[in-house]
Order: C-alpha cells, then structure tokens, then sequence
C-alpha cells in the first residue's frame, strides 16, 4: 500500500532525528564509519629556517574511505599535522620573549590513479595558539578539512604527501611581557606596536622514505578497465584535484595525463552595478593608526569599481563544501568604493574601502547527517564590506582584512530526496561574523587573489512548522565553529562615470581548490 503523505514526511523526519543522534554520538551505529580506513604517516622534513636548513618530524593522520564510486566524490575526513621545531631553530625563527605562536599548515598531495597523477592542495590546516616551551621543541597539532577527490574511472587512487608549507605567527607583546588585545593588521590595536607577521617556512620531504598516505579502492561501471588509458568522450579522465599553475600549462597537463585538472569555460558575470555603493564603513573594525597620522577622507568618496568574488565554504560538522556565488552559474559581482579614506605617514599606510554585495542562493548539499543526503537553499543578507588594508614599513607587505556580517536563511530543504517543510524564517539567531584575511603577494585589493576565514555558524531559529521545533535539528547538525572559508576575488574593473559601465569587464575567477 502507498504510505499517505503524513507518513512520508513522518519517516522523513524520525530518520533525519536519528542522524541527529549519531552525529551527537548518543547512538553507537557504525554509518558510514565502518567502511572508513585511519591511516597515520610519519616522515622527516627539510625546511628551510631562518637559521638554515634543519630536518623536523611530520606525523600525517586523517580518516579516509576503504572504497568509493567512480564519478562521485571521494570525501576526506579530517587531516592532521602534527609538527615539531627543534627548540635550537626556534631563537631566529621568533622574537625575543615570544610567549604563544599561531600557525597554519598548507599540504600538497599528489592524487595519482594509474599513470595519471594530479596535486592537491591542503590549505587551511590550522594550530591554535600554542606555548613556546623554554628550552624545549615546539610541537603545533594542525587540523582542518579538505575539499573531496572524485576519479572518473574504477582502479585504485593513491594519496602521496609532499611538499609542506608553515606560517607561524608569534603572539605581539607589549615590553615587559603584557599582550596587547589585538596583533593582527587591520585590527584595532590596544597600542601601536606594529602587528608581528607569519613567518612561512617551506619544507621538502627528505629523500628515501615511503609517503603514501591511502589508497582507495574505486569500484564502479568501468572496473577492469585500464585507468590509465584515454577517457572516452563522454568520460572525465582520472583524479580531479586542486593545483596551482598557469592556464596554459593546465591544458598542456590535462592533454598528456588524461586528467580532468582544468576548469570549463565559465560564463560572463552579471553586469556591474552602475550605482556606487551607498552603505558605511564600519567604525568599529577600523584600526586606529599610530599618533602624528590623521585620516582623511576622499573628496570623491572613493573610486567606483566592479570585481567577482567566488568562494568555497566547509561546513565542519558535515564534512562537505558549498559553493557560494558560483561562476558556473554567472557571478554576481561586488561593488566597490576604493580610497574613501586613508591614513598616511612615515613607515605605516593604511587604506579603507568599502564594498557591496549581494550573493545569489547557494545550494547545499552535504552527504547526509552521516548517512542520509541532506540538500538546501541558502539566502545571504550581508552587511556592507568594510575593507582595510595596512602596511607597516616600506619593505613590509600589505595585510588586508574584509569585515562583513551574513544571516543564513535555509529554505526548500529535502532529506533523502523528500521535501522537509521547515517554514520561511529558518535562519540563523544572528549574523555570522567574518573577518577575511589576505597578504600581499598573494592578495591585493586591486589585483585580486585568495582571501581565507574561520568562523562560527550560530543556532538557528523559526525552523519548522504546524508547530513541530526543528530549531535543535539544524543547531545540532550545522551550529558550531571550525568552519573554513576560501574566498577568491577576480581582478577588478574600474568604472566609468555617466553610467557607462567597467572599461573592461571584470574576470571571472576560477573556484577555489
């Protein structure tokens, strides 16, 4: 007999509940977890310290799939770093008195099915602050997740580490020790003691040792067939990952490995708005510059220009990606107010901007809560961007930090396929604060590039309907901090005035890896 519509949607929701359940750990269901493998690297690494070359220990670990389908998406569980400095490279590495360091981890990855190979790259692994011990090595525990691999065809996928990369952030201080309340630039500072910045280190794995990380085994429809032969034409060719070289070389890669690195042409963006953002900096992110700098406003406002931002967001409790403001579908673009007030002087510059957005709904769809696909609508209502950028020194680089609040509304939310009503006004209880960071070479207001953010989803409210509270759902399921954001900004296009539009059309930037 046809189970009734009540039925269905009743079954819809004791099964999304006891997901729930196994998300929360109060249910001991093995899901998905059953088929996962753990796996747990150690390696030396050369990296190269102020000091000179020294060799630190590596340990890799992470949760990976036993097996997974050609064609969807091969998803990773959370990775680690675990690094340690020895304590005699620590002295030219860090500042006299240095108490806590911050750091982040950046893992290349060689994905390789067959004879086709590709690298990915594991940004965003992050160590909270951490002690300096005295006189001792400096362990940093770095932790994130990372985007999925999805191969084409069926045969084994290879995870190899590679190349590491390390920005370690020593902690400001005040002389004789006190820390001030803010360090990083283009946040407002208790003094004016310049911002202490990361100091990259680029490591190499030392010669002679087995780093294979997993492998999966892929089954699906072309199991059997050779995986490193060309792909027909309806196929995609081997492991998809991230990379970072030119367009041209792309295309060459892609044509000698039968890998599907490259990206399809993207459409054009929207058009740009013709009418200068109208909104306000907001004052209480400005960073106030040191004594002797005034700030001074443009007598134009500021000039008009038009860039297309795109980004990728992880949802730490979900394990999966959304795409925001995809250009797949045509980009919006953002609207920009460049130089409306400035401040400066000798050895410190500092520029504000302002900028407008308005993000088209993004659909999510995330791999369930833990074992059942879960997708939805998001609408964005943003704040204006209040855009600072600061350089401290004439042979310092530039910082820039974007201020912007969002208030995430869910709405035509299914779970297993099947519509869960949960009302109009399922949104979050408050904005989601971000603050996206950059730093010159690889970010510049007026070049582009990639801008990054952690941030915390707040609970939801007004979920649900007939009287039935979902609000617990959804906090449970999505709430929470550990969230990553990767932002990238096309170059932008300056316009033209009498509303004659952008001298050029502004580029669509690829998405993130």
């Amino acid at each position: 007999m046809k189970p009734s519509a009540t039925s269905r949607r009743r079954t819809v929701r004791a099964s999304a509940v006891g997901a729930l359940a196994l998300v929360a750990g109060v249910l001991p269901g093995a899901g998905s977890q059953a088929q996962e493998q753990r796996t747990r690297l150690t390696a030396d690494y050369a990296c190269a310290f102020p000091s000179g070359t020294r060799q630190i220990e590596v340990e890799l670990s992470g949760r990976f799939p036993e097996a997974a389908t050609a064609g969807q998406p091969v998803r990773i569980g959370e990775i680690h770093a675990d690094v340690t400095l020895p304590q005699r490279a620590l002295e030219k590495l860090l500042p006299a008195g240095t108490e806590s360091v911050t750091s982040e981890a950046e893992l290349t990855v060689q994905v390789a099915q067959g004879g086709s190979s590709a690298d990915a790259r594991w940004d965003g692994l992050a160590a909270d602050a951490t002690p300096v011990p005295a006189q001792q090595d400096l362990s940093l525990a770095h932790r994130g997740s990372v985007p999925p691999v999805t191969a084409a065809r069926g045969g084994e996928l290879g995870f190899t580490a590679g190349a590491l990369a390390l920005d370690v952030t020593p902690a400001a201080e005040k002389p004789g020790g006190e820390q001030p309340t803010g360090g990083e630039p283009g946040e407002k500072p208790a003094t004016t003691l310049p911002a202490t910045a990361p100091v990259r280190l680029g490591c190499r794995p030392a010669d002679g040792q087995e780093l294979l990380l997993a492998t999966v085994r892929i089954g699906g429809p072309t199991d059997g067939a050779d995986p490193s032969a060309p792909p027909g034409p309806s196929g995609s060719p081997g492991p998809s990952a991230s990379h970072e070289r030119p367009e041209d070389e792309q295309d060459a890669a892609r044509r000698r490995s039968g890998l599907d690195v490259g990206a399809a042409q993207l459409p054009p963006a929207k058009p740009c708005e013709q009418e200068r953002p109208t909104g306000e900096l907001d004052r209480s992110k400005l960073p106030e510059p040191p004594p002797g700098i005034p700030v001074r406003e443009s007598p134009i406002g500021g000039i008009h220009w038009c860039a297309v931002p795109v980004a990728v967001s992880n949802v730490y409790k979900l394990r999966g990606a959304m795409v925001i403001n995809d250009p797949r579908d045509g980009a919006t673009t953002a609207n920009l107010l460049i130089q409306k007030e400035w401040a400066v002087g000798p050895g410190y510059n500092q520029l504000r901007h302002l900028g407008e957005l308005d993000l088209p709904d993004a659909r999510a769809t995330f791999l369930d809560f833990d074992f059942m696909p879960v997708s939805a609508e998001i609408e964005f209502t943003s704040s204006p961007m209040t855009i600072v950028t600061v350089q401290r020194g004439s042979s310092s680089p530039n910082y820039t930090t974007i201020y912007l609040s969002q208030t995430l509304r869910m709405h035509d939310v299914e779970v297993n396929g099947v519509p869960l009503d949960v009302g109009p006004r399922c949104r979050t209880s408050r904005p989601i604060e971000l603050e996206l960071k950059g730093k010159q070479p690889e970010y510049e207001v007026l070049k582009g590039g990639i801008l990054r953010a952690k941030f915390e989803i707040p609970p939801f409210t007004g979920c649900g309907t007939g009287g039935e509270d979902l609000d617990p759902l959804f906090t449970a399921s999505l709430s929470g901090g550990g969230n990553y954001l990767k932002l990238v900004q096309g170059p932008p296009c300056l316009m033209r005035p009498g509303g004659l539009g952008c001298v050029a059309p502004p580029k669509v930037p690829e998405l993130p890896k």
